[in-house]
C-alpha cells in the first residue's frame, strides 16, 4: 500500500499545468503584446503621415491658388512646405519600417500560438493518462484497505509492530523487494546469506545498507 500511495503522490505532483505549457503560454502572451505594440506604432505613423499629407496639400493650395502673397510670405510658405515634406518623407520611411516590424511580430506571435497548440495537445494527452492511472491506483488502495484486516490477522504481531515502527523511519517504505540479488530499496546487492534467510521466511531479515525488511518475490 505504501508503494501505491507513493505512486499516487507522484501522479498528483504531475497533474496540473506543466512547466513547458506555462512557458509556451508565456511566449504567446509576450509575443502578442509585442505584436499589438507594433500594430499601434504602425497605426500612429499612418495617421501622422496622413495628417502631414493633408497639411502639405493645404499649404500648397494656399501658395498656388490662394490670395496674392508678398515675396516674403511666399518664401516663408515655401520654407514651411519644404519642412513638412522632409518630415513627411522621414515619417513615411519610418512607417515602412514599422509595417515590416508589425509583420515580423505577427509571424512570431503565430509561431508561438502554433507551438502552444502542440504543447497543449501533448499535455492534455499526458493529463488524461495520469488521471486514468490515478483512478486505477485509488481503486487499488481501496482494495488493499479492504483486505488489510485479513492480511494483518495472519502476520505475527511482533513482526507487524516492527513493520509499523520502521515505516516512518524509512519514508513510508519499510519493506524492500530483492530482485536479481539487489535490494530495490537502496540499489545495493544483498548478501547471499541474507537472501537465503529472507527466502526462508522464518524471521525478519533486514538490508545491511538501508535497514529495510527484505522481501523475496
Amino acid at each position: 500500500m505504501d508503494k501505491v500511495n507513493q505512486q499516487l503522490t507522484g501522479i498528483v505532483a504531475q497533474l496540473g499545468e506543466s512547466k513547458a505549457l506555462q512557458q509556451a503560454k508565456a511566449e504567446v502572451e509576450a509575443n502578442e503584446k509585442l505584436w499589438r505594440q507594433a500594430q499601434a506604432t504602425m497605426q500612429d505613423l499612418t495617421l501622422e503621415v496622413k495628417s502631414l499629407t493633408e497639411k502639405i496639400a493645404q499649404q500648397e493650395k494656399l501658395l498656388y491658388q490662394g490670395k496674392a502673397l508678398s515675396a516674403k510670405e511666399a518664401t516663408n510658405l515655401q520654407g514651411e512646405i519644404s519642412s513638412l515634406k522632409r518630415r513627411h518623407s522621414q515619417r513615411e520611411e519610418r512607417l515602412l519600417e514599422a509595417m515590416v516590424e508589425a509583420e515580423e511580430a505577427e509571424a512570431r506571435f503565430k509561431r508561438a500560438q502554433a507551438e502552444l497548440a502542440t504543447v497543449e495537445a501533448g499535455w492534455q494527452a499526458d493529463q488524461a493518462q495520469l488521471t486514468q492511472q490515478q483512478t486505477a491506483l485509488k481503486a487499488r488502495v481501496a482494495e488493499l484497505r479492504q483486505h488489510r484486516p485479513v492480511i494483518v490477522k495472519v502476520i505475527d504481531p511482533d513482526d507487524l509492530e516492527e513493520y509499523e515502527d520502521l515505516r516512518p523511519r524509512k519514508a513510508g517504505r519499510a519493506v524492500a523487494m530483492v530482485k536479481d540479488g539487489i535490494c530495490l530499496g537502496c540499489g545495493v546487492a544483498a548478501s547471499s546469506s541474507r537472501i537465503q534467510h529472507a527466502r526462508a521466511g522464518t524471521e525478519l531479515i533486514y538490508c545491511g545498507t538501508c535497514g529495510r525488511i527484505l522481501y523475496i518475490a
